[in-house]
């Protein structure tokens, strides 16, 4: 063993932290092409603080809602209201749960049963998923 020096993380520039949110809300294709969605974007962007966990989230979230009133629930959720100590929860995550769909949502839980810091392979936390009968079909979950 050998000790080895912090790396300490810094949140993202609200300019890479759109670069990386629209990467993933607009799926390859420009904002521009979307700019009553890029506006609220921008808004939902600079509510994430700069960290990336919480921009790809929301991102991928968005991605599959191109109506301008879905994108608004998000940014105007009460969610972001909620400090995180309270929780110990980023509030982009948790509603990032709150629109998974249901049986998503059970796989989630499933994954409380294991200890924390937990490694496990994705294969085998899909097998288990499907002993229990939280996958409706094979095509559910891709590996």
């Amino acid at each position: 063993m050998r000790n080895v020096a912090t790396y300490y993380l810094y949140v993202l520039s609200d300019d890479d932290c759109w670069k990386l949110f629209a990467k993933h809300a607009f799926d390859g294709s420009s904002p521009t092409k979307h700019p009553d969605l890029m506006a609220i974007g921008e808004a939902i962007v600079k509510r994430c603080g700069g960290l990336p966990l919480a921009a790809k989230t929301l991102g991928g979230l968005l991605r599959c809602k191109p109506d301008a009133d879905e994108w608004k629930k998000i940014l105007q959720s009460n969610f972001w209201d909620i400090p995180n100590y309270a929780s110990n929860i980023l509030p982009a995550l948790t509603l990032s749960y709150r629109y998974l769909p249901s049986p998503l949502k059970r796989c989630f839980a499933y994954c409380s049963i294991f200890p924390k810091d937990y490694e496990f392979e994705k294969e085998e936390l899909i097998h288990l998923w499907k002993a229990e009968g939280l996958l409706s079909s094979p095509k559910t979950m891709e590996i």
